[in-house]
């Protein structure tokens, strides 16, 4: 997939809206806030800066991306901090869907990476290998749609956690700037979740928040959208009104223009006669 985010920029406030900044670091910073213990997978890593943020947090970090431009960028990120601190992250470029031999880990993060898969289990399958007994899983998807190229899946609650209860016990599951939050344990053993009632509906509820604070968000667009639209009609109309007074002013000098000419003709054919009548 190629590089477009452009993470590390939006997280020091460099590109993108003050909203989009915003969103960014509560994303990274609420997988740091869930990482456990000490070896740290960053799966997707994109530019480096959560694996790096964990490194001055004194985590030992492998982070791993398919693209190499961005294992560029983030060893180059790397380059900038603390001697102790690039002592705790490594940067490599490698494809998260082959069976590495790695770990264990004490926690995994997947930040904006099972989206861009056809087949996500293949990548969490593998994440479960690399991951120590107990360790933690950490994911963040966008919730519902979100329009790009090379987004392959669409996530809501219900089917973020059909995906990952066969690998991992759920810790927490929580939407934060439109984006799915979800932290794991490892399962002992793989099996399927038989349905919790309960759960399905905490899950429902989830969903059903997300869905009310979006059309709620769109209806308050539209109002506003209805509100500028109004206000260029009556805009508009003002403009229209002014056209129409300059044009009935033009008639008007028209009409005038054309009575000085014709008493400069009159005046004209007067003066004529007179000199041909002289003597």
């Amino acid at each position: 997939m190629v590089n477009e985010d452009q993470v590390n920029k939006r997280y020091y406030g460099q590109s993108g809206s003050g909203a989009s900044q915003e969103a960014t670091r509560a994303r990274i910073h609420w997988m740091c806030r869930h990482a456990k213990r000490n070896r740290v997978l960053d799966v997707g890593c994109s530019q480096g800066i959560a694996s790096i943020l964990l490194g001055r947090e004194g985590f030992e970090v492998l982070g791993i991306d398919i693209e190499d431009g961005a294992i560029r960028y983030a060893r180059a990120e790397l380059a900038k901090e603390p001697a102790i601190v690039r002592a705790n992250v490594r940067f490599l470029a490698a494809d998260a869907t082959k069976p590495h031999k790695w770990g264990p880990f004490d926690t995994v993060l997947l930040g904006e990476v099972l989206e861009h898969f056809t087949q996500p289990e293949r990548v969490l399958a593998n994440v479960s290998n690399w991951l120590a007994d107990g360790g933690v899983c950490v994911i963040t998807v966008p919730f519902g749609l979100h329009t790009f190229h090379d987004h392959k899946q669409t996530y809501y609650a219900g089917r973020l956690a059909k995906l990952v209860d066969p690998f991992f016990d759920e810790i927490t599951m929580e939407v934060h700037h439109r984006y799915l939050c979800y932290a794991g344990r490892k399962r002992s053993f793989r099996f399927r979740r038989p349905d919790n009632a309960e759960r399905m509906r905490r899950l429902i509820r989830l969903d059903e928040e997300q869905f009310l604070a979006r059309e709620r968000d769109y209806q308050q667009r539209e109002a506003k959208l209805r509100g500028m639209v109004r206000s260029q009609h009556e805009r508009i109309r003002a403009l229209e009104a002014q056209l129409k007074e300059k044009d009935d002013r033009i008639e008007e000098l028209l009409r005038h223009l054309k009575v000085l000419q014709r008493q400069l003709a009159e005046a004209r054919s007067s003066m004529n006669q007179g000199k041909g009548g002289r003597p």
